[in-house]
């Protein structure tokens, strides 16, 4: 069987998760001696490589299509978690997830950055290989429902993003936005904070 993106524990392969579903959903596996891949290198891969490696896993890789200095994730978590002997593969693409029932390897090919105005990644064919594993989670991030965000009549502003001020305040009175919906810092401690800021302010 071939799993394609994206993916979670509906998927038709066992092992394959989504990154904020085993965090928001406190779904505990058997990591102990895994090898377990990471797709993604935001702040929530960086969460979820650093969980669990923690709880027993051998090997634990982390895939991004890009460079290094073009990963999302924080720089001091990205230190810490190669401190814990996680191991990243930059400009690299997972190709497929592989197995009968269950993830048992995944297809990936390095990719070559050709210098364009949106900095896609091209695939390199000939550098395809596999890399056996137990689990995949997929941590590559995720975007608002812009049918929702239409619902309230908001302005938006040049990005898509929900236009507020310094204060949260949206274009519509009493109602206010902050985290990714907004643009503006998008861990989720970042989004709590936005709203607890809003509170003090209005």
């Amino acid at each position: 069987s071939i799993s394609t993106f994206p993916l979670l524990s509906k998927s038709i392969l066992k092992g394959v998760y989504g990154g904020n579903e085993l965090l928001e959903h406190n779904i505990n596996l058997d990591y102990k001696d895994k090898t377990v891949i990471i797709s993604g290198c935001g702040n929530v891969a960086m969460d979820v490589c650093r969980s669990i490696k923690r709880q027993g896993a051998k090997k634990v890789i982390v895939i991004y299509r890009r460079s290094e200095k073009d990963m999302p994730a924080e720089r001091k978590e990205y230190e810490e978690a190669k401190k814990e002997e996680i191991k990243f593969l930059f400009n690299t693409n997972i190709l497929q997830i592989l197995g009968k029932e269950k993830v048992e390897k995944i297809e990936v090919v390095k990719n070559n950055i050709i210098k364009t105005d949106n900095q896609e990644p091209t695939i390199i064919p000939s550098k395809k290989r596999n890399i056996l594993c137990d689990y995949v989670i997929m941590a590559i991030g995720s975007v608002a429902d812009s049918n929702l965000v239409n619902t309230f009549n908001i302005d938006l502003d040049k990005r898509g993003k929900v236009d507020i001020d310094k204060f949260g305040n949206t274009t519509r009175k009493g109602l206010f936005a902050g985290g990714d919906l907004a643009g503006t810092k998008s861990t989720v401690a970042w989004a709590a904070r936005a709203g607890r800021n809003a509170a003090y302010e209005n």
